[in-house]
């Protein structure tokens, strides 16, 4: 029985569209191979619709599965129109899917659509489409028992040429399951849809033998912890940083902290894996959501975090050599001048390795949403595409009513360090202006 399981997302950059493969795939993939399946990934970010469609007809797969994020669910609906033949079933997975599933088979496009997570739930339609079975409209996927138990990626012709680029070769893993955060711009706290969280984790042996295998197999030099939080076990995390400094310290990391779920001893641990890593690659950076300087944002956004804490936490990098990504979150609904001059105030104390900021584009399902819904702020409540900051620029507008996005878009692109393109005489106007753009006073 043949499966292809096809993800649809936006190109991480021109020169590199897929950076790092997904998690999903490769490990639904690796599963099905496991489960007696052949099995081929399709990815949309790395060649034409019509070479994909192309690849899938070639292979003829009798179970087609579709994972995509709102910003690109038009996208993966007119992919899984075109690949519709007799006798092929089409199910849809992911985060849209699992918040949108009544809309999703109103289209008309899918067989299935399986909502929270797939491992359990795609083995499952595996095993009714083998027994002849008629495979039922949703899924509700079960949690994986033993995470631990999760193989490492299968070798897929697909990503094969992405894990063999020039430059960084970073990998994807996983430490653990679950977080106990409700922050309200994110899709997780959403308990209508995703459990509550059960948290679950890997052993360190575990997670350096499935390193080991990827650095053996591909010459993975980087690896990104893709965890929300990965510091939730502080424990394991230390385990994994000490081996990998002592077993592989030419192999880069990279994670997600949280100012709450940070010690003193974690920095200390980091400190010493950090010495002697000179080459940029080899070395340690945890990334925060700061999100913001402004304690009524932080609220607002029920970070459950305070400027104060954000700053201790900064320092306490600082002072073991620990690089530092910040997180900061603009274009907020409410937000003032004051409040950038906060975000300002922050960031100046802090000092980040890599300052991030990011533009809001409130994500369905999730309570920012809702808010902006109710209040009549969205401009189009079925435009769910991500607007980047040359959108903003050439448009004059953003996502949300009632934002002043010549602020927005200076502040952005002071953080990023990029000047206006020549292309927008819209932006270059409007950053003429300091006293309507930088939010310093």
């Amino acid at each position: 029985m043949r499966v292809a399981l096809i993800y649809v997302g936006q190109p991480e950059s021109e020169l590199r569209p897929v950076m790092s493969p997904p998690i999903g795939p490769q490990l639904l993939g690796t599963l099905l191979l496991h489960h007696g399946a052949e099995v081929e990934l399709f990815d949309s970010r790395l060649q034409p619709a019509d070479r994909l469609l192309a690849a899938v007809d070639d292979f003829d797969p009798h179970l087609v599965g579709f994972s995509y994020l709102s910003p690109n669910a038009d996208e993966a609906v007119a992919l899984a129109r075109a690949v519709r033949r007799p006798g092929r079933a089409i199910v849809a997975g992911g985060v849209h899917a699992s918040i949108h599933t009544e809309a999703t088979l109103a289209i008309g496009v899918f067989d299935t659509v399986v909502r929270r997570e797939g491992e359990s739930a795609i083995l499952d339609l595996y095993d009714r489409l083998v027994a002849g079975e008629p495979l039922p409209p949703i899924v509700e996927g079960t949690a994986w028992p033993d995470v631990d138990t999760l193989p490492p990626y299968a070798d897929f012709d697909c990503y094969r040429g992405v894990y063999d680029q020039e430059g960084y070769r970073p990998v994807y893993l996983q430490l653990g399951r679950g977080c106990p955060m409700q922050c309200t711009f994110c899709e997780l706290p959403n308990r209508q849809v995703f459990e509550p969280p059960r948290r679950r984790f890997r052993t360190v042996d575990t997670v350096m033998a499935e390193v080991h295998e990827y650095v053996r197999r591909w010459g993975v030099d980087f690896v990104t912890i893709a965890d929300p939080i990965a510091t939730l076990n502080l424990p394991l995390l230390m385990g994994v940083v000490r081996r990998m400094d002592a077993e592989l310290p030419d192999v880069g990391l990279m994670f997600n902290g949280h100012v709450n779920r940070f010690s003193r001893a974690l920095a200390e641990v980091l400190g010493e894996a950090q010495a002697g890593r000179d080459r940029e690659g080899q070395r340690i950076t945890v990334w925060f959501g700061f999100e913001s300087g402004s304690q009524r944002l932080l609220d607002f956004m029920r970070k459950r975090t305070s400027v104060a804490d954000g700053l201790a936490v900064a320092r306490l990098c600082r002072d073991h050599d620990v690089q530092v990504g910040a997180n900061l979150l603009l274009g907020v609904p409410t937000e003032t001048e004051d409040d950038y001059r906060a975000h300002h105030a922050f960031m100046d104390e802090i000092e980040p390795t890599f300052p991030n900021p990011n533009i809001l584009n409130p994500l369905p399902g999730t309570e920012m949403y809702d808010y902006c819904a109710d209040r009549g702020l969205l401009r189009d409540p079925a435009d769910h595409s991500i607007w980047r900051d040359s959108d903003i620029a050439a448009r004059g507008e953003g996502p949300v009513l009632g934002i002043d996005y010549q602020r927005v878009l200076a502040t952005y692109r002071h953080y990023r360090d990029e000047p206006a393109p020549e292309s927008e005489p819209r932006y270059r106007s409007w950053a003429a202006d300091d006293d309507t753009t930088t939010g310093c006073g």
